[in-house]
């Protein structure tokens, strides 16, 4: 049995490697649209196998002979860049994870390999309906990068429906850890100039974290599980207030920012029209739950693979900062 990681260059896949590692036996094709392996991996190529492809391209799997017993992780997508690209922003994210995904199933089925763990986002529920979010809860999302996602389990649930797959997907809250920027960058630069921090809101809702540890450790324990068929929230415990995770933060990371509430309603409809002369800092499905209840049910995943999440959301927002920090 070989881990084949689509995507494995990435922030989660580079962890999922190291993860899988520690087992002395395991044998890793990494699968990505980035040139040779990522530095983070480079010491291990006696047992990581790179294979560059293109998974937006009919035919580009077809070079890796897939063995039945082999197990696919899907890791790959496109990441949300406020304003990038301009226009056509669903073609962009469903290039990897509508079209990429057909190719993989259409590959797996060839190969009559049925094993996959799937990363889906959280960003297929949209607006909350109830808090906090099961696996059942509506799938409506905000825009395209979320709209992209739910077409990418639709594939899948349908696939399994036909019988010749069988796939673990999980559906994360905001993956942070060491090396982890994204949007965080423009919170970290507030910090290491001493700005206020402004929220958006009055920050008394909960906006959940989970850790790339944590992420990997469950795509783990769902390929140990026989990549049983389900859909699984991945989501720290006990997730403070915004406002409380960012006092606690600011005040942990040495800076003299203040944290700064704001009328919501009046800052995101700036965002929004911001965002219509293609300027605004924060991407529409970033800006429009940032002070809604976001957080996620994880009791099935708990209950089915014995996840639990380890890491903390505010020493996970720090341990991404002091990264920042050293690397500056």
């Amino acid at each position: 049995m070989r881990h084949i990681l689509i995507g494995g260059n990435g922030f989660l896949g580079q962890e999922l490697a190291r993860q899988l590692l520690d087992d002395k036996s395991t044998t890793i094709t990494i699968v990505d649209l980035q040139e040779g392996l990522a530095a983070g991996l480079e010491d291990h190529r006696d047992r990581l196998n790179f294979v560059h492809a293109d998974i937006s391209q009919a035919g580009s799997l077809d070079k890796i002979i897939l063995g039945v017993d082999d197990v696919v992780y899907h890791l790959a997508s496109k990441l949300i860049i406020p304003n990038v690209p301009r226009f056509k922003r669903y073609e962009y994210f469903a290039e990897c994870s509508v079209t990429g995904t057909k190719h993989i199933l259409r590959w797996m089925q060839a190969s009559q390999c049925s094993s996959l763990v799937f990363w889906s986002s959280d960003m297929v529920y949209g607006p909350t309906v109830h808090s906090p979010r099961r696996e059942d809860h509506p799938r409506h999302p905000f825009g395209p990068y979320g709209r992209a996602k739910m077409e990418a389990e639709n594939l899948i649930f349908e696939a399994e429906r036909l019988g010749y797959l069988h796939c673990t997907m999980f559906r994360p809250r905001l993956i942070i850890g060491p090396g982890r920027l994204g949007i965080m960058e423009m919170l970290f630069k507030l910090l290491d100039s001493g700005l206020p921090v402004p929220l958006i809101g009055r920050g008394n809702n909960c906006f959940q974290f989970v850790s790339v540890g944590d992420c990997a450790s469950a795509a783990i324990l769902a390929q140990k599980g026989g990549c049983r068929s389900g859909v699984y929230n991945l989501g720290s415990s006990n997730p403070p207030s915004v406002y409380e995770l960012m006092t606690e933060f600011v005040k942990r990371s040495g800076s003299r920012s203040v944290v700064v509430r704001t009328p919501g309603t009046l800052v995101k409809t700036l965002l929004k029209i911001m965002n219509i002369f293609k300027i605004s800092p924060m991407d529409p499905e970033q800006y429009q739950i940032a002070d809604l209840e976001v957080t996620l049910d994880t009791t099935a995943v708990m209950h089915d693979l014995g996840w639990k999440s380890t890491d903390d959301d505010t020493a996970m927002l720090l341990a991404a900062y002091e990264t920042y920090v050293s690397g500056k």
